[in-house]
């Protein structure tokens, strides 16, 4: 019975009072915090499930892209082949493509089947070269060609290019990033949504060592629970700054 009504009066000796101002300012910031950590939580999960795709798909054998249909996008990172023939004049470069810390640039090439289908075709990476303003020589094979490769989604808009910026603002050959739907006016044909990263070797002088695909899910769980964390002690010290005790009267 004593011990009860100590911690009676322990309670009773404490209030929490907090101003506006302040309590604005944490669910602001819990909010923020909170949000960062779903938003991490989330990537996780999309690494994971891209992994897990890699898996499925990487020890199956090769597409004959002219013989069958791709189901898009459940067969990405498939290995695929196709023979067809180029056409260089329409050849464009993205740009801002960084390897091994050198700036450069993808080519991207149609391939025109014999069936009258396009597929579009990442053919390597190639440097910037000492001036920006001249681009770069691109090797232009001629005659019917046999190319495999593995099928992957075409690069999307930068998250740092804000607004309706087209993919080709820059001009007609230089490309901040890959619209297929553009592409497709441009050569007036329809095309696939994916692409063929090409892994067989050529005579062209570009560069195919593609990066094998890392699962960082675990680096993103991380992240969560570092937001998570913040989040917390945002509301623990809120909670413990404006709890006060009483004035004895």
């Amino acid at each position: 019975m004593l011990q009860h009504s100590e911690n009676i009066s322990i309670t009773a000796s404490y209030q929490f009072r907090a101003s506006v101002f302040t309590t604005l300012l944490t669910v602001v910031a819990v909010g923020v915090f909170t949000s960062l950590a779903v938003w991490q939580y989330q990537r996780a999960v999309y690494k994971e499930q891209m992994a897990q795709a890699v898996m499925q798909q990487v020890d199956l054998p090769a597409l004959a892209l002219a013989q069958t249909g791709v189901d898009w996008p459940a067969q990405r990172f498939r290995a695929a082949r196709v023979g067809g023939t180029w056409d260089n004049s329409q050849t464009v470069l993205l740009d801002n493509i960084v390897q091994h810390g050198k700036a450069g640039y993808h080519v991207i090439t149609p391939l025109r089947l014999a069936s009258g289908q396009w597929v579009l075709v990442n053919r390597g990476w190639v440097a910037v070269g000492a001036d920006r303003q001249q681009l770069p020589a691109i090797s232009a094979p001629t005659g019917e060609v046999q190319v495999e490769g593995t099928l992957d989604m075409p690069r999307s808009k930068p998250v740092f290019l804000f607004g309706d910026i087209a993919a080709d603002v820059e001009g007609n050959q230089r490309w901040l990033y890959l619209d297929v739907a553009r592409f497709g006016q441009k050569l007036g044909v329809s095309l696939p949504p994916y692409l063929l990263l090409q892994t067989s070797a050529a005579d062209d002088g570009l560069n195919r060592n593609w990066p094998v695909y890392a699962n960082k899910a675990g680096m993103h769980i991380g992240y969560s629970i570092q937001w998570a964390a913040f989040a917390l002690m945002v509301l623990i010290a809120y909670l413990y700054m404006n709890t006060h005790r009483k004035d004895k009267a």
